[in-house]
């Protein structure tokens, strides 16, 4: 299903940038983009437990830099941290309590629409970077910090509407795409078989403002 989504938006990717390839008048360049909202982890989990539940989903918060060197097309660099918190027995009946960040950081390519009166721009974006993991874990035994980092994609789909000049009301929905091979526990490390693949990918939709400066 994820790979499915990934492929669609890539398709709509390529779309608006091959669409109607509009004169070079003048456009806004340089964007300055912060968001925020809720996302939900994709990877599989104990449908019993509200520990597994509460620690898919949470709050996450972005920000991004980007110029625009076309009227249709732009690079950039996005930044994203996703945070959740839970608490509760694990599969195992061990009690557990996590604060789990995943952040993400990567180039972006984004593809862009502006309509004809230049209030809306419809937006997609693609991303490959790095993604990194930690929870802060409390157990029965004791307390552990588990970190561990892999490659990372990001697609997105968004809109934005002008509230003045220079400035944007933003509404995207994004997709995270990455998995841990192994961790790290109190310093040693623990390679994952691919039943036991920590999940990273998650779905996520925010609202937030874009500055164009100039």
């Amino acid at each position: 299903m994820c790979k499915k989504i990934i492929i669609c938006l890539l398709a709509i990717t390529t779309f608006t940038t091959l669409y109607a390839q509009q004169g070079e008048d003048p456009f806004p360049k340089f964007q300055i983009a912060a968001s925020g909202g809720y996302a939900f982890r994709l990877g599989k989990k104990p449908a019993s437990s509200d520990y597994y539940k509460d620690i898919s989903r949470g709050s996450v918060l972005d920000g991004g830099l980007y110029y625009y060197f076309s009227r249709q097309s732009g690079m950039g660099i996005r930044y994203s941290e996703f945070s959740s918190f839970g608490s509760g027995n694990l599969i195992t009946g061990q009690f557990a309590r996590s604060d789990i960040k995943i952040r993400f950081i990567g180039p972006v390519y984004q593809s862009r629409l502006i309509s004809r009166s230049e209030k809306f721009h419809f937006l997609t974006g693609l991303s490959l970077g790095y993604m990194s993991y930690r929870d802060n874990a409390v157990f029965d035994q004791g307390s552990a910090a588990i970190k561990g980092g892999t490659f990372g994609t990001m697609v997105e789909l968004g809109s934005d509407l002008r509230i003045v000049r220079g400035l944007f009301a933003g509404l995207k929905f994004s997709l995270y795409g990455g998995s841990l091979s192994s961790i790290t526990r109190q310093g040693q490390t623990v390679q994952l078989d691919d039943k036991q693949r920590e999940s990273l990918s998650r779905i996520e939709g925010t609202v937030g403002l874009r500055y164009y400066p100039f």
